[in-house]
């Protein structure tokens, strides 16, 4: 993470908070979003995203931050990116997802972002019991992208995802937030 006078602790990030009335989680892709965004750490899309995101997680009004949010983008039909609810989703999945990004961005052709949400919808559980099919995953993209995908590779994308696995335990020991869980403020 960066350092951001907003950004409290467990990683939540107070201006998408006060907007949203409620905890917000950030992560790292999304504070360098808004880094980078003409309004730095302050209200700009990137917050008002994640403000919409957890409001509509925790089926609340959104009427308000989409207005909003279309007065930043006049322009856009669609929503960017960085507004995806996978990108606030704690999981081994997202996990996986961040081990694997600084060589690895998902392209249009593959099913990256399908797979990062089936493994946090399985959560550790489900990915220890299916984590030949996600080795499987993993070598099936290698090889699609002329990567190494033999044996050895084998038993190093088991290594990945165990780890990603691991990761995700310690973080969260009890198992994912769900939004329900987080206390609102309003």
């Amino acid at each position: 993470m960066i350092h951001c006078p907003h950004l409290g602790g467990d990683n939540q990030c107070e201006v998408a908070a006060g907007m949203a009335g409620c905890k917000v989680r950030t992560s790292p892709a999304a504070c360098n979003a808004c880094q980078n965004e003409s309004n730095p750490r302050a209200i700009n899309v990137v917050t008002i995203g994640m403000a919409l995101v957890n409001r509509r997680r925790r089926k609340k009004d959104v009427v308000e931050l989409e207005a909003m949010l279309a007065n930043y983008l006049p322009d856009r039909d669609e929503m960017p990116a960085t507004l995806k609810i996978a990108d606030f989703r704690p999981g081994p999945g997202n996990e996986l997802k961040k081990m694997l990004a600084w060589f690895a961005k998902p392209s249009e052709s593959c099913n990256c972002e399908s797979r990062v949400e089936t493994m946090n919808d399985w959560g550790v559980e489900g990915c220890s019991r299916n984590i030949d099919t996600i080795t499987d995953w993993l070598l099936e993209e290698a090889e699609a992208r002329g990567m190494p995908h033999g044996r050895f590779t084998r038993v190093v994308a088991k290594s990945l995802v165990q780890t990603a696995i691991r990761k995700f335990q310690r973080k969260f020991p009890e198992g994912a937030p769900e939004p329900e869980d987080d206390d609102d403020r309003a």
